[in-house]
């Protein structure tokens, strides 16, 4: 048997985690995957994965070191091979991993040298990418897979356990969405825990599978449902604003979570969930909120009428991270409801209503700050998302704070991010990243999905430690608004 077993190392660096056995049999390649720990290969200290990424590596004979036990539906270690269909352009019933030396497993391109800035990893990507189309999940496929609730939740590798520290913080999150439910699912795979809430909003432009699909995903998960109403989302219109106050309405029930965080199905995650709660608490009680007081936006409100009880509006971003305290008084506070009526009538208000709300200090919204409120790269950075909008978006006093090298394309100016971002994305200090497109480059969301299951299933272990003190030390963390209550 022997001349017929070939055993291969670990495909990235997690110190030999997994073994890909391969079985050369009859002339056709079969394999399996054997996870594992190694006793004999000893882990580096450091990830490298570029300057400022507070990821300490712990040894199993640290007093930190506390591993602790998780379900889930997949193995330890997560390589793109072992779940990813990929199939050759030219030969559409043939998948990837066939014994033919040219689509053969050696064929997939390595997500750590990616992460690397390994040019010729990634120009071998992009030959991969060229050569074969990857398979994406239809609505269909979840209609009929969600039936069986255990083998989808399974199968789809869903983490089904974690950390106590994480069951004392649920968060509760919105994802709105309209098109390729795979990638909004996928993105609610990678944010999923059993304590944490999810609201999504299938918009009601989607398409009947989509909703019939995304019903059957909220079948499956008891903390997921769908949103108590769609509405159809017109840009520049309040019904960008409408799907996140309907989310948070209906997360409000939910007595015990502690911070909101809106997401759309074109996002992904940069921390994990532990990592998320680790700033959070870091945060005290604080929200991140964009801000720009650019006077040239004003025409979007004064052409109207004046906002109501003295309130000085402000443009920002849509995505937010916010306190329980910020959101309660969104939606219950009467100020709140006559600015909402007021932002209304106004242009993009979507821009207006959270960055608003977040930097009129005498409103006293819990979180809000209570400094300058422009977002500024270095005293007042926006966290809740990555976005590289360019050289067209500057701010009052002209600086670009959004404005980064873009390695995939650029669509109306933002960036969709392709594999050459790799090294930048896994490198932010940003809670997500926005945006990609499932039919660009996949392999760069296959990459960040390993390389965030393998950081997360550190952190689980106890391998790995998340210094959060660049996130204490804010000045949003100390200078904001502190109610009784909300802290």
């Amino acid at each position: 048997m022997a001349e017929h077993c070939t055993v291969c190392t670990t495909r990235f660096p997690l110190w030999g985690r997994t073994c890909l056995v391969f079985l050369l049999l009859t002339g056709s390649a079969t394999y399996f995957v054997l996870p594992f720990i190694s006793p004999f290969i000893s882990p580096p200290n450091i990830y490298a994965l570029g300057p400022g990424f507070p990821i300490k590596r712990l040894e199993p004979s640290s007093s930190e070191f506390k591993p602790i036990s998780f379900q889930s539906g997949r193995d330890r270690a997560l390589n793109i091979n072992d779940s990813v269909p990929w199939i050759n352009k030219q030969q559409w019933k043939t998948v990837a991993t066939t014994n033919n030396p040219e689509h053969s497993l050696s064929r997939y391109p390595y997500c750590n040298k990616l992460i690397e800035n390994d040019e010729e990893e990634i120009a071998r990507a992009k030959q991969f990418m060229n050569e074969h189309h990857r398979v994406v999940r239809r609505d269909e496929d979840y209609i009929r897979d969600t039936r069986n609730c255990a083998r989808f939740v399974r199968e789809r590798g869903y983490i089904l356990d974690s950390s106590e520290k994480e069951k004392e913080f649920p968060i509760a999150f919105s994802i709105v969405f309209y098109t390729d439910l795979e990638q909004a699912e996928r993105l609610l795979r990678a944010t999923y825990r059993p304590h944490n809430f999810y609201c999504l909003h299938v918009d009601k432009k989607s398409s009947p599978s989509i909703r019939e699909a995304a019903k059957g995903l909220t079948s499956c998960l008891q903390n997921v449902f769908l949103s108590s109403r769609s509405v159809s989302v017109e840009w520049g219109q309040f019904s960008v604003l409408e799907p996140e106050l309907i989310c948070m309405q209906d997360l409000w029930k939910y007595k015990r979570w502690r911070y909101f965080i809106n997401l759309t199905g074109q996002e992904f995650p940069l921390k994990t969930n532990l990592q998320l709660v680790e700033i959070l608490t870091a945060l005290n009680g604080s929200n991140d909120v964009d801000c720009t007081t650019n006077r040239r936006d004003s025409g979007r409100w004064y052409n109207n009428f004046r906002a109501p009880h003295n309130i000085q509006p402000r443009k920002g971003n849509l995505h937010i991270t916010a306190s329980r305290g910020f959101v309660d008084y969104v939606l219950h506070n009467p100020v709140a409801k006559d600015f909402e009526a007021w932002v209304n009538l106004t242009d993009v208000p979507d821009e207006t209503f959270f960055a608003t709300m977040n930097h009129n200090p005498h409103l006293h919204v819990p979180g809000s700050y209570l400094g300058p409120p422009n977002t500024d790269a270095f005293m007042k950075p926006y966290l809740s998302r990555f976005k590289n909008w360019g050289h067209n978006w500057k701010d009052s006093e002209g600086r670009m704070n959004f404005n980064w090298p873009c390695l995939g394309k650029r669509v109306r100016t933002i960036c969709i991010f392709g594999v050459g971002d790799l090294p930048s994305l896994t490198s932010r200090k940003e809670f997500f990243a926005n945006k990609f497109h499932i039919d660009f480059e996949p392999l760069v969301l296959d990459c960040l999905e390993e390389w965030l299951w393998n950081m997360t299933m550190d952190g689980y272990s106890g391998r790995a430690e998340f210094d959060a003190s660049f996130y204490r030390q804010l000045n949003i963390a100390h200078n904001h608004v502190q109610l009784e209550g909300y802290s």
